[in-house]
């Protein structure tokens, strides 16, 4: 599906006739270079500057966060998981960014300080934590607040299920949090 042409993108191929007229993916609009995922496709323009309707789209295009209309990320992780799910990242930057990060840890009470643990159908057994309140399951009876750094000595080896039901989900090994 070919890009809707803004008044704007009338105006740059007027000043630019025969040419074509990049459509750039938002995540990359105020840079001056964008990488070649970063380019949606293109328009021919004509000897008069006007758009023609044979929109060439870039078969290595990546659409970003940005672009699919995620949801504001709610802190730096979060976005990080965009950028990760979107293929802007590597799933390697995860772990040194909770190392620090602020995370909402599965807890029976306020005053409950055990780390626990939930095996999955499978069998494989998860430590749960969110990235934000907005992400915490409405089942979970309450949570503390921890770093990765904080939790990773206490895992015993069990990785990390982030934000269990989304909006975009994780599993990190322990050993990513102590390396």
């Amino acid at each position: 599906m070919a890009p809707d042409i803004t008044p704007e993108m009338r105006a740059s191929a007027k000043s630019n006739p025969n040419t074509w007229l990049y459509v750039i993916d938002p995540l990359f609009e105020s840079q001056a270079d964008v990488p070649p995922w970063g380019v949606v496709g293109a328009y021919p323009v004509d000897a008069h500057g006007e758009i023609e309707d044979d929109f060439q789209p870039n078969d290595r295009y990546r659409p970003s966060p940005q672009a699919l209309r995620m949801p504001r990320p709610e802190n730096p992780v979060d976005e990080l998981l965009q950028l990760i799910r979107t293929g802007h990242r590597e799933a390697s930057a995860l772990p040194p960014l909770l190392r620090d990060a602020t995370l909402l840890l599965y807890a029976r009470s306020a005053e409950e300080y055990d780390v626990i643990g939930f095996p999955d159908g499978e069998g494989r057994v998860f430590v749960p934590v969110c990235t934000a309140a907005a992400h915490v399951p409405a089942a979970w009876p309450g949570w503390r607040v921890t770093t990765g750094k904080d939790i990773a000595p206490l895992l015993n080896g069990f990785p990390l299920l982030v934000n269990p039901t989304g909006p975009i989900s994780a599993i990190v090994p322990a050993e990513h949090l102590t390396a």
